[in-house]
């Protein structure tokens, strides 16, 4: 017995209530796209759609494997019928496979337009989205009824979370789909099997294990269902065409799931060496040993743990893809040495609380409502609750709790995104609601208010809703004390930077800009004519050059010092060596009247040694003006993500050369 039976809904034809869902489903889409096109790529998008591409015109499987293969190759679609410009094949950032230059080179170095291309991949990724709507429909309708199903879309619809996520080309809103769709497939494939219930599991399985390496999460999911199942009084249902069979004895049960299992696992190594064209190779015109490029697989492997032993074996004897096989140790290797931004802490070792303190944050006040009351409802109907029904709600109990768990014990703390596959269960449960829809007229005006809350917060936010930050961690404009990176500063603002500085001339004309961003677009492409602040961007001709009072446009995950060396709050080892390093520029400095002095100096300490020296003050430098910003007001803040500041040439010199704005005795970085 379904649950939405029990649940009284309006008298709506199917053929209605679907186009309802359809146009929810498509305003979601719409609403995401337009969004998206107002912002710069992301950091990852660039790579990703290269990869994607060179997948479908090279057949080769260098770029970005560390990602799936599955959601690259789709957003990469449109750009096949337009004829995109690929990098040259024998250029050194293909064939080091250097995903950074090659999504730079395909994006704004070969003729593209990059706008376009964007534009027609985010277009594609948005369907991910529409599709996990009418999903979360689906599957609310199925426990809650229709006005439970339609409730819990329209509150996914409008959550700025996945609006800010769904159109962009990565892999986080496919991977929360197929999530959704492998959990909720396999559970029904687990009470009826049969042809189509099968054909529709196995492609999903197979989806997420092409798209997220996190896949493997949903295994202990799947498994707990079949347990559950197998030890319940509820019957399988076995149908192959005109052939019906209920199987109710448990050890009939358990080889009914036992096959369904290898079946499905078969279907999904074969879906795997499918998507990588069934060849071993991930390079085309590369020995296996990847020397002289940026694969490194001794340094991947070079623990000596259970996990690095099964992919020597898989390597060895030719299991699966290289380039899967590498994907997944990479992932597995580097969730372990990121460092981690939580509420004005750094961390090299992660926070057990990012997840839950991230979700606390980064979800709207009205949905975390609808959840409060929707428990609040399925506690009150406690007394008409049969133990079917709660083995019914099983499947998102476990995605929920399951993925939750994981997200919890990871050390890869770099955004709230990471979580985004525990959403959809979220707002399915949120359709619970319904139950007291038919009782109460204040529960209806309430849950029609929290509706109203979850438009609003939306439209309040866009079109920056990567920014979105609750009212518990002080909205948007506080977001970068509590967390950064793809919280909040994805690389996404530099139009509206361009913006800006179009309307402020009066503050930005005559004066040095500078810029730090947090990003892979380039600010030239939008006519940002800045002088790069960050060591790695500086041009040879503004090598050791002086700061100068100007307007300073840095991004928030560079202000607050989560990806340098000098890692966190400025402290006394850091001002030791930044002063060290500032004696060694100014002896430089001193033989500038007397080149021969200068050469002979040059050539006593080494020119390769010099270069680094002048690199690491530029650094020091950098991250000693960072820390005084901290402790300024900035005079706007673009899209929440890039903060600008107006300096006098008094504040620089206090910012570089007096008292520290801040000084801690240690390094205050957990696990450093």
């Amino acid at each position: 017995m379904e649950l939405s039976k029990e649940i009284a809904t309006p008298a709506f034809s199917s053929q209605r209530v679907w186009l309802i869902a359809i146009l929810i489903a498509l305003l979601h889409a719409a609403m995401a796209v337009t969004a998206v096109n107002t912002k710069s790529p992301t950091f990852d998008e660039p790579q990703h759609l290269t990869a994607g591409y060179s997948y479908w015109i090279k057949n080769d499987y260098r770029l970005d494997p560390e990602n799936g293969n599955l959601p690259a190759r789709w957003s990469a679609l449109p750009l096949l019928l337009s004829g995109a410009k690929f990098v040259p094949i024998n250029d050194c950032g293909w064939q080091r496979a250097d995903e950074g230059r090659t999504g730079h080179q395909f994006l704004y170095e070969v003729g593209n337009d990059s706008d376009q291309m964007l534009g027609k991949a985010r277009m594609m990724m948005s369907i991910f989205g529409a599709a996990l709507c009418l999903l979360i429909y689906r599957c609310g309708r199925e426990f809650f009824g229709v006005l439970g199903g339609l409730l819990a879309e329209t509150v996914a619809a409008f959550d700025p979370n996945f609006l800010a996520n769904s159109a962009l080309v990565t892999s986080d809103v496919p991977a929360a789909f197929f999530f959704t769709a492998a959990v909720w497939s396999s559970w029904r494939l687990f009470q009826k099997i049969s042809p189509m219930r099968f054909a529709i599991a196995a492609l999903c399985l197979s989806g997420l294990f092409l798209t997220k390496f996190s896949a493997p999460i949903v295994l202990p999911v799947v498994g707990t269902m079949s347990i559950l199942l197998g030890f319940s009084r509820r019957q399988i249902e076995l149908q192959f065409g005109q052939f019906r069979i209920e199987l109710t004895e448990r050890w009939k049960k358990a080889c009914a799931v036992g096959v369904s299992w290898i079946a499905l696992s078969a279907t999904v190594f074969f879906a795997i060496w499918l998507s990588f064209s069934f060849r071993y190779p991930a390079w085309t015109d590369n020995g296996s040993s990847h020397e002289g490029t940026s694969w490194h697989w001794n340094h991947l492997l070079e623990d000596q743990g259970a996990f690095e032993s099964a992919v020597k074996l898989a390597r060895t004897h030719h299991l699966l893809p290289e380039a899967y096989l590498y994907g997944f140790a990479y992932v597995h290797k580097h969730e372990t040495d990121r460092p981690a931004f939580l509420d004005n802490q750094w961390s090299v070792v992660g926070f057990r609380s990012f997840f839950p303190r991230a979700f606390l944050y980064k979800t709207t006040l009205p949905f975390l409502c609808l959840l409060a009351l929707a428990f609040y409802a399925a506690i009150a109907r406690r007394g008409s609750w049969k133990t079917g029904n709660l083995g019914q709600l099983s499947p998102w109990w476990a995605l929920a709790l399951v993925y939750g768990a994981f997200a919890i014990m990871s050390p890869l703390n770099i955004g709230h995104r990471h979580i985004l596959p525990i959403y959809p269960a979220l707002f399915i449960a949120c359709g619970a609601v319904a139950y007291r829809l038919h009782k109460s007229q204040p529960a209806t005006w309430a849950v029609a208010a929290l509706l109203l809350w979850q438009i609003g917060e939306s439209f309040a936010i866009r079109p920056n809703y990567l920014a979105y930050f609750n009212e518990v961690a002080g909205g948007p404009a506080r977001g970068y004390k509590h967390l950064v990176d793809s919280s909040l500063d994805w690389g996404q603002d530099l139009p509206a930077l361009k913006t800006w500085l179009d309307d402020h001339r009066a503050i930005v004309d005559r004066k040095p800009l500078y810029l730090a961003y947090f990003g892979t677009a380039d600010p030239r492409w939008y006519e940002i004519d800045a002088n790069q602040l960050a060591p790695e961007k500086r041009s040879a001709s503004d090598r050791n050059a002086a700061l100068t009072g100007g307007v300073y446009c840095i991004s928030a995950t560079t202000l607050q010092s989560v990806y340098t060396l000098e890692l966190g709050p400025w402290c006394a080892p850091y001002e030791q060596y930044y002063q060290a390093a500032a004696a060694e520029i100014r002896r430089y400095h001193n033989t500038a009247s007397d080149p021969a002095r200068r050469v002979a100096m040059i050539t006593n300490d080494g020119p390769l040694n010099w270069a680094k020296k002048i690199k690491d003050f530029e650094r020091l430098r950098f991250e000693r003006l960072c820390a005084y910003l901290r402790h300024q007001a900035p005079a706007a803040q673009i899209g929440y993500s890039v903060f600008v500041f107006e300096l006098t040439d008094d504040a620089v010199n206090r910012a570089l050369y007096g008292p520290p704005a801040e000084l801690t005795r240690e390094v205050c970085v957990s696990g450093f």
